[in-house]
């Protein structure tokens, strides 16, 4: 549903890094991998922005955003208070329990937001975060109760790619999102087990029109992210 929700508050919790928390008009049910679309109405020309729900409570939802371009300089430089044009929830729901599932959380960059939804954070889960520079290791901190966090060239204890330290844990099912190169290189370290990958997009509409959004599949047909996924069946997709 479109809506007019109110920024009620903004961290930059490291540079260009923001979690930006909004007035939650809309109060239909919100599931694991839903996102929603941002439009600044002061930059109307641009196209909408979609974000994973970080998190929501009755009143509130919540975006993790990274500043790297026109679209997300515009929302990083929205004041208190301004009103946004949003949409939400957006997504295929994805409804199934993992509580009974020995699950390994992976997250490459900003797609901490796309796995945060997922983990019940009440309870010791397995979650590797990992980035190239060590710049998201303050935001892994700030959202995770216990997390091993991994950088390819910052100053970290654990040095690698998150694929690097797989073997450190025990799981059957794996929930992942981030850069393509990143889901590509778990999907040949685990076709043996169940693999859902968090998609991201570029997407104009974000409700299923504009086929923008597309992933190929292994049997050469086609998913969009907007409305077949962001969940889709990682062991499936063909990363071009």
């Amino acid at each position: 549903m479109k809506v007019r929700s109110i920024l009620l508050d903004k961290q930059e919790i490291e540079d260009n890094i923001f979690l930006l928390t909004f007035s939650r008009e809309e109060k239909s049910e919100i599931y694991p991998g839903q996102f929603l679309s941002i439009l600044h109405k002061s930059r109307e020309k641009l196209l909408r922005r979609p974000f994973s729900i970080l998190m929501h409570t009755e009143n509130k939802i919540s975006i993790l955003m990274k500043k790297i371009g026109r679209g997300t300089e515009s929302i990083s430089e929205i004041s208190l208070g301004s009103e946004v044009d949003m949409l939400y929830p957006l997504g295929k729901p994805f409804k199934e329990n993992l509580d009974n599932e020995k699950t390994l959380f992976v997250a490459g960059g900003i797609g901490i937001a796309g796995i945060y939804s997922f983990i019940d954070r009440g309870r010791n889960q397995n979650i590797i975060i990992g980035d190239r520079d060590g710049e998201f290791e303050r935001v892994a901190e700030k959202l995770f109760k216990d997390c091993l966090y991994v950088s390819e060239r910052g100053d970290t204890r654990r040095k690698g790619r998150v694929t690097d330290f797989l073997d450190m844990f025990e799981f059957n099912t794996i929930v992942a999102c981030g850069p393509k190169q990143m889901l590509n290189a778990l999907k040949k370290q685990v076709q043996n087990k169940r693999y859902l990958a968090v998609c991201e997009e570029i997407m104009a509409c974000g409700v299923g029109l504009c086929n923008g959004c597309v992933v190929k599949y292994d049997d050469n047909t086609f998913r969009r992210v907007c409305t077949d996924g962001p969940v889709l069946d990682g062991n499936r997709i063909v990363y071009e």
